[in-house]
């Protein structure tokens, strides 16, 4: 018996021991917290520091007892706080800790840093900014196109204190040229004077096979200034390689594609495609932040599968790199004889077996929603508009079209860069390379030109260098 009794006041000192250690674990886990004390026994609770108070109160009973000066917290404070725990049997303990600022009266994290980027998942941008609320408020105005600097209604007032002092600007927009259709170009001005274009795309809708098209928006944005693929039919070829864009300058241009699609009233922004200046696998990583951020449910909250990512397929290392990118992808193939395509793309360095046996791979691996794979080819008249050029695409592209949920050929008739020796193929052609493409078994369309009377249709876009800096849009 008397072992037994030895063993049961073990126990129970275990239990007391376990309690006063799950006890400080809450109280330093919410700062100011309802603690209650273990009947027959009693918690002293007195606060220290700069929150006042210093006298020690003993909670009154089993129920619940609020900390005294509980709430008078300010950000930036930490709350000092010892205890003292007594019962008859083990006589008294006490703890003194530091706990956790209080819940909702976080210090902002972007004071005495610069340059930060306001294009930042809710969790960190609230972390800078003090606060998720004042996070997602911000990204409520990015996605209604508004400036959060200058959005008083929307914004609160210390968030937009801080973004003024510690967050990078947007880049602002010096030149909006509208073509015909409303197709929508935009000269977009970088911070050290250089310049991209990015391009929105409205579409009204209109009737189908498959019914009425729903009217949506597609933007076109750039991921390099210049390109180094130095494709001979490409505006941005012709420029050279001049520098990356980070994930920052990607992302403005999604912001500016908003503010124009709720200036005009044009449907809602519906896709995003890397379809502008600049080649995206040679970018990888700002590319991938971008789509990461594009992709995000709390911030610009688009599909992924609205989402695309155009390359010529640099390497087989850039595509395997790319099959983690949030976003669909398409290979600008432009032609499936190895001699023709390095005409076309000078810096092709491998076969297109073996770009096509890498695309193979990383397509098996996706996701099947993700799987949906496009592939491009600018048309251009007597060089690669034959039927024997359409019997090598099919041939190449044969293979993956086991490991796709579809693939789809866009055929892009050649638009004019001034530059001689290329022309736009003729329509026969086109239509005949259309039906070889589809008698084979595979989805086939013709690109609509858009915008190519401003200059802003696929393969015209280009700047210059300038070295004069451009107004911010914040």
């Amino acid at each position: 018996i008397a072992g037994g009794g030895r063993r049961l006041e073990a126990a129970v000192l275990q239990a007391r021991m376990m309690l006063r250690s799950v006890t400080m674990l809450v109280a330093v886990a919410l700062g100011d917290a309802w603690l209650s004390p273990p009947q027959g026994g009693g918690f002293l609770l007195q606060r220290q520091g700069k929150l006042g108070g210093g006298s020690a109160q003993p909670c009154a009973a089993w129920g619940s007892a609020r900390l005294p000066g509980a709430g008078t917290a300010r950000a930036g404070h930490t709350t000092g706080l010892s205890m003292v725990l007594a019962d008859s049997k083990a006589g008294e303990m006490k703890v003194a800790y530091r706990t956790a600022k209080p819940k909702g009266l976080r210090e902002a994290a972007a004071e005495g840093q610069e340059g930060l980027s306001v294009f930042q998942d809710v969790e960190e941008l609230g972390r800078l900014l003090g606060g998720t609320g004042k996070a997602k408020l911000v990204w409520d105005s990015l996605r209604d196109g508004l400036s959060p600097w200058d959005n008083e209604e929307g914004v609160t007032p210390k968030a937009r204190a801080l973004l003024a002092s510690h967050f990078e600007g947007i880049p602002g927009v010096s030149l909006e040229t509208v073509a015909g259709d409303g197709t929508t170009k935009m000269l977009v001005d970088l911070c050290d004077g250089l310049q991209v274009e990015s391009v929105v795309i409205p579409n009204r809708g209109k009737p189908s096979a498959q019914g009425p098209l729903k009217p949506r928006t597609t933007l076109c944005v750039s991921s390099q200034v210049g390109c180094n693929r130095a494709c001979d039919f490409c505006a941005t070829g012709k420029m050279g390689f001049i520098r990356q864009l980070t994930a920052h300058e990607i992302l403005a241009q999604v912001y500016h594609g908003l503010r124009v699609v709720r200036e005009q009233g044009l449907p809602e922004l519906h896709n995003v495609v890397f379809m502008g200046m600049g080649e995206p696998l040679n970018n990888p990583l700002n590319v991938m932040q971008a789509a990461t951020i594009l992709t995000n449910d709390q911030c610009f909250g688009l599909a992924r599968s609205k989402v695309t990512v155009s390359t010529v397929g640099p390497s087989p290392a850039a595509i395997r790199a790319a099959g983690t990118i949030p976003a669909m992808l398409a290979w600008s193939v432009h032609a499936a004889d190895d001699d023709l395509r390095r005409r076309l793309v000078p810096t092709t360095a491998h076969t297109m077996v073996e770009l096509r046996d890498t695309f193979h791979k990383v397509l098996s691996a996706r996701t099947r929603q993700l799987s949906v794979f496009m592939v491009a080819v600018t048309l251009i008249e007597g060089l690669n508009d034959g039927l024997e050029q359409a019997d090598a695409l099919v041939e190449l592209l044969r293979p993956l079209k086991e490991v796709t949920k579809g693939l789809v050929v866009d055929l892009i008739p050649y638009n004019d860069i001034g530059e001689g020796g290329f022309v736009r193929a003729g329509a026969d052609n086109v239509d005949a390379f259309q039906r070889r493409v589809r008698d084979a078994g595979f989805s086939c369309f013709v690109r609509v030109t858009r915008g190519d009377d401003e200059l802003a249709a696929c393969g015209q876009l280009a700047t210059g260098v300038t070295t004069t800096a451009t107004p911010s849009a914040s």
